[in-house]
């Protein structure tokens, strides 16, 4: 049979097609899925044990792990091209928690998964204790705080349910009780005892016992207390000193205050004036010291521990030692001597009494001295070019007696 052209044409035509067809079927066929299976049957590891994660895949290629935990995240190779096994760093491996992870291929994530890290009980205790405050008020109701954190060589804490004995001992008390750990740590609340002292503390896990901690336990607030007097005599000589001592200080529980408190004495005198003085209690104890009175008067006396405890009111009475004096005006009146200030056996006054004197003019005061006595006298001059020729008046003040001079004429 023979053939035209135009049949030849579409013969060739069709079997160009068919082969287009065959060809273009072959590239568009589906590439083989990659997979991967974990062969690693443990999901719970120890602390310090090597981790190692082994997958299966179905068609060998090249493959990462990323990793994540509360330490960080890393992406690692792994230990050989040809496997898709992976070594968890140490600084992972020896932490507890939780690890993430997800196996990559060249454009995939191929499996996910977690592991758990727990401590390592096998390894040695060691603890972590504190103890706060150092220091509490006797009575029962101030606490210190024993907190203890038991951990593995990796510094892991120990499960939740631990048992941790804690210790302490006060005076001839000793007691004991143990905890179960619980949010890693075991604690307790030490009260205080009535009496002041030092309480020591200790706590164990296992085999592994911690340091000696000590708290010290002071006294509690102080309770009123009492005063008195100490002094040679009872003459004003402005020279002498009188001492206010307090009755052993205490608190409640019958516990002597702490060396150090502070005790402030009040002093008022007859005129409502307030003087004080203060001293710091040794013992218990606390003495204030303060100078005679130069002049007649009585004072009251009342101790405090600032806003605390008060004492009782001491009523002490000083005696006139001087009852008059010598004055001489000499050099035209611009030299005055007083003296000799006799004391109250007839001997001088101890050097260093203050003689004061206040002086007029026009009935306006212009100018005030102060000395103290040597050998029982006290010498004023009066200086031409700071006070003017005239007519003064001049007042005399020693010891409590007063002299007034009227009229007095410097030349």
């Amino acid at each position: 049979m023979k053939l035209g052209k135009k049949h030849i044409i579409l013969l060739l035509l069709g079997s160009l097609i068919c082969t287009i067809s065959i060809a273009f079927t072959t590239v568009l066929k589906k590439p083989k899925e990659v997979s991967a299976v974990l062969l690693t049957k443990e999901r719970v590891f120890e602390a310090g044990n090597a981790i190692v994660l082994d997958f299966k895949l179905n068609t060998p290629i090249k493959t990462q792990l990323f990793i994540h935990s509360s330490f960080g995240s890393n992406v690692i190779d792994s230990d050989k091209d040809d496997t898709a096994r992976f070594i968890i760093p140490e600084f992972m491996a020896n932490k507890k928690g939780m690890v993430s992870y997800v196996l990559l291929g060249e454009s995939e994530n191929l499996y996910e998964g977690e592991i758990r890290i727990i401590p390592n009980a096998k390894t040695k205790v060691y603890l972590e204790s504190y103890i706060g405050p150092p220091s509490i008020i006797a009575g029962g109701e101030d606490y210190t705080m024993q907190i203890i954190v038991p951990t593995d060589s990796y510094d892991n804490p120990l499960p939740d349910s631990t048992a941790v004995l804690i210790r302490h001992q006060f005076l001839d008390i000793e007691k004991e009780s143990i905890l179960q750990s619980k949010d890693m740590i075991g604690w307790a609340n030490i009260f205080s005892y009535d009496q002041s002292g030092r309480i020591l503390l200790f706590s164990k896990v296992g085999e592994t016992v911690s340091k000696e901690f000590s708290v010290e336990v002071f006294p509690s607030l102080p309770e009123n207390f009492e005063i008195d007097s100490n002094r040679k005599h009872a003459y004003a000589d402005g020279n002498q000193i009188t001492e206010f001592i307090t009755s052993v200080v205490k608190d409640e529980y019958g516990n002597i205050v702490s060396d150090g408190t502070l005790v402030e004495f009040v002093i008022k005198d007859a005129k409502g004036s307030l003087l004080h003085t203060q001293g710091s209690t040794v013992n218990g104890q606390a003495v204030g010291k303060i100078l005679h009175p130069d002049h007649k008067d009585t004072w009251q006396i009342k101790a405090y521990v600032p806003g605390m405890a008060e004492s009782n009111t001491l009523t002490l009475g000083y005696t006139q030692v001087l009852n008059d004096f010598e004055v001489k005006f000499g050099n035209d009146n611009r030299e005055i001597t007083i003296g000799p200030l006799i004391s109250f056996m007839e001997q001088l006054i101890p050097d260093g009494t203050i003689v004061k004197i206040d002086i007029f003019k026009d009935n306006q005061k212009v100018d005030t001295k102060v000395k103290t006595s040597s050998q029982g006298l006290v010498r004023f001059l009066l200086q031409e070019g700071f006070y003017d020729s005239g007519s003064y008046d001049i007042q005399i003040k020693a010891l409590g007696v007063q002299k007034e001079f009227k009229n007095i004429t410097l030349k």
